[in-house]
């Protein structure tokens, strides 16, 4: 399934496989004024197709590989644009990637695509991107801030205000550094790729890092105490649930803790 929902000057186009008529797992694309920022999960290959054909799309941005934001630049491709991307996405699309049952099942595959590295600005008729690199969910990822609006597409950076699961692949680190340049900027609404428009956005991406580090905290106190992985984890995060199960402890509470231990900082 695909819709449209036109917010005035974004459009916010949200995405997810159906079945039996339910949706799995939102996902959006963002447009505004001609660029349009990341393109779903493959699944709806063909209704991104007709939206692309519809709408006055000029520029596409991939703000990192994973499979929900990169499922249709091939899509892209075929009707002819050429994405921007991070280097280490370019790369990483030209070739394509391995995915887990559940994530291939939920957004489905990625197939080879074309990009061109993404430069640090990018204008869209009166609006100028500029675009910063925030690494630590995936290494190639960038995040577009339309300052003058006092907006930012913030790609996965966001997700939630508090943080339980966790990928091994992870850099809690750089994810918290990221969090903590981006705020350094002006700006007052998130456009998260998964949880849409959120008003108080800035407060919201703030309230995620003071989190992490009052969790970091908690961690650390409780190793210096003796505690183990296991213990910590569900002192702090409770058992694990069913995001633990349905990804195959891809996702997982204690891969969250385990970041934290990783560091000796």
């Amino acid at each position: 399934m695909l819709e449209v929902h036109d917010q005035g000057e974004v459009i916010a186009v949200r995405m997810a496989r159906a079945v039996l008529g339910r949706p799995l797992y939102f996902c959006y694309a963002f447009l505004v004024n001609g660029l349009l920022i990341d393109t779903g999960l493959s699944h709806v290959c063909g209704a991104f197709q007709r939206f692309l054909r519809k709408y006055h799309v000029e520029q596409v941005v991939i703000t990192h590989h994973h499979e929900d934001h990169s499922g249709n630049a091939w899509v892209a491709n075929a009707l002819g644009f050429l994405p921007y991307a991070h280097p280490r996405c370019v790369e990483i699309l030209a070739t394509g990637f391995p995915l887990q049952l559940y994530r291939h099942l939920i957004w489905g595959p990625v197939r080879p695509a074309r990009c061109q590295p993404i430069p640090a600005k990018i204008q869209a008729g009166r609006y100028s991107f500029q675009v910063l690199h925030a690494p630590g969910h995936s290494e190639d990822m960038v995040v577009l801030l339309e300052q003058e609006r006092g907006w930012l597409f913030s790609s996965d950076l966001f997700l939630s205000r508090r943080l339980l699961y966790l990928q091994p692949e992870e850099d809690i680190y750089q994810l918290m550094a990221s969090l903590d340049h981006v705020l350094r900027y002006g700006f007052t609404t998130v456009f998260c790729s998964h949880r849409g428009r959120l008003d108080q956005g800035k407060e919201a991406l703030q309230a995620k890092l003071d989190h992490l580090r009052e969790l970091e905290a908690a961690v650390k106190d409780l190793r210096a105490r003796g505690w183990d992985e296991e213990a910590i984890t569900r002192r702090l995060l409770g058992r694990e649930g069913w995001m633990t199960w349905l990804t195959g402890g891809h996702f997982s509470k204690r891969n969250l803790i385990r970041a934290f231990l990783r560091s000796t900082r």
